[in-house]
């Protein structure tokens, strides 16, 4: 069984793109507790994690984790991994697809990202590529899931700037941000290039299991909320219906 960890619906969204691809047994573990994460110390990022993966460790078969979270992947992987002898996988950017997008490039990511990820401060202060940061967005996501059009009137808040007027591509630096591609493509004029590293990921998985006869996914919350729980699973069944 493989675990997924994340503060909200972008791990979810990770483990979605495992599900669909490999035939295997999957657990994402919601920390709704300590939600979210992108404006957290690294010592207590590294506190919730440690707690997490012990939690999956003692309730679930792992195999593998996955942390299903670029700011936990560029702030405390290096630590976390340490820790453990079972395999920990982290999301990564592939740089060559980067490259190869327009480069008229926005990154768009929470503040612990932007600031831990060099190959992101390099790109934006070499190559002046644009960064947006926009607080509390990946807990406003997970509060609207169902209801993404007042996701659409913050982005526009910020995007509508003319700073923004000539991006040709975004790279998603958040997971959750893969939730909202169309609200973002809805706040430009031209049609956007988006990039997310949610394939590398699968790629990794793919390349270090042996697949299996049947798949299953579970939902655990480190602060259980039977609406929340029924919402995430909810979420699951409409992006299998929609695929």
């Amino acid at each position: 069984m493989i675990g997924f960890i994340d503060s909200g619906v972008g791990g979810l969204n990770v483990m979605l793109s495992c599900y669909k691809s490999l035939n295997e047994n999957f657990v994402f573990l919601c920390d709704n507790k300590n939600s979210p994460y992108g404006n957290k110390t690294k010592k207590k990022l590294l506190i919730a994690t440690k707690n997490n993966i012990d939690y999956l460790i003692k309730h679930y078969n792992i195999d593998m984790i996955v942390l299903a979270c670029n700011t936990l992947s560029f702030t405390i992987f290096e630590e976390i991994k340490k820790l453990y002898n079972i395999k920990i996988i982290p999301m990564q950017f592939d740089k060559n697809k980067i490259n190869k997008l327009n480069k008229d490039i926005l990154f768009f990511a929470t503040k612990n990202t932007i600031k831990n990820n060099n190959y992101i401060k390099n790109k934006i202060n070499k190559n002046g590529y644009k960064y947006l940061y926009i607080k509390g967005l990946a807990k406003k996501i997970d509060n609207n899931l169902f209801y993404l059009e007042n996701i659409e009137k913050i982005l526009k808040k910020h995007l509508k700037n003319k700073k923004y007027n000539n991006i040709k591509s975004v790279v998603l630096g958040c997971t959750h941000f893969v939730t909202i591609k169309k609200q973002i493509q809805n706040c430009f004029k031209n049609n956007i290039e988006f990039y997310d590293n949610i394939s590398e990921v699968v790629d990794i998985v793919k390349n270090n299991i042996t697949e299996k006869n049947t798949k299953s996914f579970h939902i655990a919350l480190t602060d259980y909320n039977y609406a929340k729980y029924v919402e995430l699973k909810a979420y699951v069944y409409k992006n299998l219906r929609n695929n």
